[in-house]
């Protein structure tokens, strides 16, 4: 039972991502238009730490939060990121769940409106090396 509750509560998170343009889960496809980047893009970019993907209900998707909506280029913290999740064993996806979730370093907003802050990569590894 505390299973599902867990199981809802990330999927809540994943759902409230989704309503905003800028913290989307895209698919390959939709995240390689986001870009206007061919269509492998997204996949070959995440397979070379360029890029964070998530492993939802059999599906991968990927965080339109880690691109900058103006210039369509992944954020310059992402490389960064996504080296320090896979030599500390955390998942796109539980990265993705830490984003969507509130937090004190970020004012008590998510970490995924704060992307652009300049500050965001030493407050989301201070809050991350807290997990």
């Amino acid at each position: 039972m505390v299973e599902m509750r867990h199981k809802d509560s990330a999927q809540e998170k994943l759902d409230l991502l989704n309503q905003d343009p800028q913290t989307q889960l895209l698919t390959a496809g939709e995240m390689a238009d986001y870009v206007d980047k061919a269509r492998n893009w997204p996949s070959d970019a995440a397979r070379k730490g360029r890029l964070i993907s998530v492993r939802h209900a059999g599906k991968t998707y990927y965080p339109a939060f880690q691109i900058d909506p103006v210039h369509r280029e992944p954020w310059g913290w992402v490389s960064t990121m996504a080296r320090i999740l896979t030599n500390e064993g955390v998942s796109g996806r539980s990265f993705t769940m830490w984003a969507a979730t509130p937090s004190p370093r970020f004012g008590g907003d998510t970490p995924a409106m704060h992307t652009r802050d300049p500050d965001f990569m030493p407050k989301a590894a201070a809050d991350l090396a807290e997990l």
